[in-house]
Protein backbone atom coordinates (compact mmCIF):
# COMPACT_ATOMS: atom_id res chain seq x y z
CA UNK A 1 0.00 0.00 0.00
CA UNK A 2 1.03 3.17 -1.14
CA UNK A 3 1.57 5.67 1.45
CA UNK A 4 0.73 9.33 1.62
CA UNK A 5 0.38 12.15 3.58
CA UNK A 6 -2.36 14.75 4.11
CA UNK A 7 -3.05 18.25 5.86
CA UNK A 8 -5.89 16.79 8.86
CA UNK A 9 -7.83 19.09 10.59
CA UNK A 10 -7.32 18.08 14.14
CA UNK A 11 -8.42 20.67 17.27
CA UNK A 12 -7.85 23.98 15.96
CA UNK A 13 -6.03 23.54 13.24
CA UNK A 14 -4.13 21.08 10.08
CA UNK A 15 -1.55 18.39 10.99
CA UNK A 16 0.71 16.43 8.58
CA UNK A 17 -1.09 13.06 9.02
CA UNK A 18 0.00 9.70 6.76
CA UNK A 19 -2.55 7.37 5.55
CA UNK A 20 -2.64 4.61 3.06
CA UNK A 21 -6.35 5.13 1.73
CA UNK A 22 -6.90 6.17 -1.78
CA UNK A 23 -10.34 7.72 -1.39
CA UNK A 24 -12.59 9.27 1.39
CA UNK A 25 -14.79 6.33 1.53
CA UNK A 26 -11.18 4.30 2.74
CA UNK A 27 -10.44 7.33 5.10
CA UNK A 28 -13.60 7.17 6.71
CA UNK A 29 -12.33 3.57 7.44
CA UNK A 30 -9.03 4.60 8.43
CA UNK A 31 -9.57 7.24 10.42
CA UNK A 32 -12.81 6.16 12.07
CA UNK A 33 -14.54 8.91 11.16
CA UNK A 34 -18.47 8.45 11.44
CA UNK A 35 -20.62 7.65 8.64
CA UNK A 36 -22.93 10.73 8.65
CA UNK A 37 -19.93 13.16 9.09
CA UNK A 38 -19.32 15.81 5.96
CA UNK A 39 -16.13 15.19 4.62
CA UNK A 40 -13.97 18.42 2.45
CA UNK A 41 -11.12 17.74 0.79
CA UNK A 42 -9.50 20.91 0.15
CA UNK A 43 -12.15 23.56 1.15
CA UNK A 44 -14.75 21.27 -0.93
CA UNK A 45 -17.41 18.81 0.19
CA UNK A 46 -16.79 15.50 -1.54
CA UNK A 47 -18.61 12.07 -1.66
CA UNK A 48 -16.67 8.71 -0.34
CA UNK A 49 -15.86 8.19 -4.21
CA UNK A 50 -13.32 11.09 -3.89
CA UNK A 51 -9.71 10.33 -4.82
CA UNK A 52 -7.19 11.76 -2.56
CA UNK A 53 -4.11 12.75 -3.34
CA UNK A 54 -1.02 13.77 -1.74
CA UNK A 55 -0.68 16.87 0.02
CA UNK A 56 -4.82 16.81 0.45
CA UNK A 57 -6.03 19.59 2.98
CA UNK A 58 -8.95 17.69 4.95
CA UNK A 59 -11.57 18.23 7.02
CA UNK A 60 -14.15 16.01 8.77
CA UNK A 61 -17.03 17.78 10.18
CA UNK A 62 -19.88 15.35 12.36
CA UNK A 63 -22.87 18.26 12.52
CA UNK A 64 -24.47 15.60 15.85
CA UNK A 65 -25.42 18.91 18.22
CA UNK A 66 -28.86 20.50 18.99
CA UNK A 67 -29.60 24.31 19.15
CA UNK A 68 -30.26 26.14 21.80
CA UNK A 69 -30.80 29.86 22.99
Amino acid sequence: MEVRKIRWLSGGGFVDKEITSNNVGQLRNELEIAPGSDIAVDGVNVSDTHELSEGSVVAAVQNNKSGGC
